[in-house]
């Protein structure tokens, strides 16, 4: 699937959680990795300060390309009583865990850049969730799904 922004979306849910995943921006990775190309073919025969600034431009958009690629899944895990947060770049992944408890919701907050999720916590601090700001057409429902798992009450 071509996409040039985050496609946030549902994309499990069963009686135990609800897996929530936003993809890679595989349009910008393209388009950035085809510019940090260009500029490294077209850089690499000047001399001093152009060649500076050609490598300077190529470390930018290589930055921007990695950025783009990480995917994010978020699992409110209802047996576990967690939100665990699975960032993914190629082979290496990184998790956070947060305990239910810590957290008071998750909400959407929405900016003239556009909107992203949030998780509010019972401490009062906010941490943003998702990478990037997007559209919010369906973030409402998917903030909705991941508080319906992380605030029933556990039993048994």
């Amino acid at each position: 699937m071509w996409t040039f922004g985050h496609l946030i979306r549902e994309i499990e849910r069963s009686h135990q959680q609800v897996v929530v995943e936003e993809t890679a921006t595989k349009g910008a990775v393209i388009g950035f990795g085809a510019f940090a190309l260009l500029d490294l073919v077209s850089f690499r025969k000047a001399h001093g300060q152009a060649f500076a600034v050609g490598v300077v431009l190529a470390f930018f958009m290589s930055g921007l390309v990695l950025y783009a690629a990480i995917s994010s899944s978020f699992v409110a895990d209802r047996s576990r009583r967690v939100l665990i947060i699975k960032r993914r770049i190629g082979v290496l992944t990184l998790e956070k865990v947060y305990e239910a408890k810590e957290i008071d919701r998750i909400y959407v907050r929405s900016t003239s850049k556009g909107s992203g999720l949030y998780a509010r916590f019972k401490s009062g601090r906010s941490k943003g969730l998702t990478m990037s700001l997007g559209c919010g057409d369906s973030l409402e429902e998917v903030a909705a799904a991941l508080n319906q798992f992380l605030c029933v009450p556990h039993r048994g």
